[in-house]
C-alpha cells in the first residue's frame, strides 16, 4: 500500500508536471504570437511612412509646378495690361485726330454752303 501511494504521488506530479509544460508550451507560442505581430505592426508603421513620404514628395512637386503657373499667368496679365493701356493710348489718338478731323471737315461744309 505504502508503495501505492508513492506510485500515485509520482503519477500526480507526472499530470501536474505534464500540464505546467503545455501551460508554458501555450506561454511560449503566445510569446512568438506577440513577436509576429509587434514585426507585422512595425513593417505595417514603416510601410505607411513611406507612403506618406512618397505622397508629400509628390505634392510638393505638383505645388512647384502650380507655383511655376501662377507666376506665369502673373507675368501675362501684367503684359496684357501694359498692351491694354498702349491700346488705351493709341485709342484716345485716334479718336481725337477724327475728331479734329470731322470738325475741320463741318467748318468746310458750312463754309461752302454759306
Amino acid at each position: 500500500e505504502k508503495h501505492a501511494q508513492e506510485v500515485q504521488l509520482l503519477k500526480d506530479s507526472h499530470t501536474k508536471h505534464a500540464k505546467d509544460v503545455v501551460a508554458l508550451r501555450a506561454e511560449q507560442a503566445a510569446h512568438t504570437s506577440v513577436a509576429e505581430r509587434l514585426q507585422y505592426l512595425e513593417k505595417l508603421l514603416g510601410d505607411s511612412a513611406d507612403a506618406h513620404r512618397n505622397e508629400l514628395q509628390a505634392l510638393k512637386v505638383e505645388q512647384a509646378k502650380h507655383a511655376d503657373a501662377v507666376a506665369k499667368q502673373a507675368k501675362d496679365l501684367q503684359g496684357r495690361d501694359a498692351h491694354h493701356a498702349a491700346m488705351k493710348e493709341r485709342m484716345a489718338y485716334l479718336e481725337k485726330l477724327l475728331g479734329d478731323s470731322a470738325d475741320r471737315h463741318a467748318a468746310e461744309v458750312n463754309s461752302l454752303k454759306a
